[in-house]
């Protein structure tokens, strides 16, 4: 399968939702992206960007960044730990909004993929060698990040 047929449906996705028109809710949306790129982005390339799992090609969500897999084709191709591109961080968000189940937030597969079935999570072949997922409980700090963001929470002030 050709490079380009792995990573043109993600950037497909993001051009959409980059374009799609927020409806007059622009500041919501800008502090959505603005609080993805400071807490979520950070957690899901620490957790789940590795090559092997959202950093593989074949894979419909993927999470490109510093340290793990680059977003292919940009014009200058960043070094390994260079800070993410700005294509990068839309790519990686749209991709994580289509995660998001607007219905029922709670039911979202960016949350119940990665959250133990323990937990109430839906499983997931990202687990450990000990067989544990990535997120064993609704406690862990990086699924409460990704959960005040799917849930549209605002950030608490510091």
């Amino acid at each position: 399968m050709s490079l380009a047929r792995t990573w043109f449906p993600a950037l497909l996705a993001a051009l959409l939702l980059a374009c799609t028109d927020t409806g007059g809710e622009g500041a919501t949306a800008k502090r959505e992206f603005e609080q993805f790129q400071r807490e979520v982005y950070p957690v899901l390339l620490r957790d789940c960007g590795f090559p092997a799992c959202h950093g593989d090609p074949e894979r419909f969500f993927r999470v490109f960044g510093p340290g793990r897999v680059r977003l292919p084709g940009e014009t200058v191709s960043p070094a390994a730990l260079d800070q993410p591109t700005g294509n990068e961080l839309s790519v990686s968000y749209a991709l994580a909004q289509s995660m998001i189940d607007l219905e029922d937030p709670g039911d979202s597969p960016l949350l119940r993929k990665p959250l133990a079935v323990e937990a109430g999570g839906a499983g997931h072949f990202g687990v450990d060698q000990y067989d544990r997922d990535v997120y064993r409980t609704e406690q862990d700090m990086g699924y409460l990040l990704i959960a005040r963001w799917v849930y549209n929470e605002p950030e608490e002030d510091e």
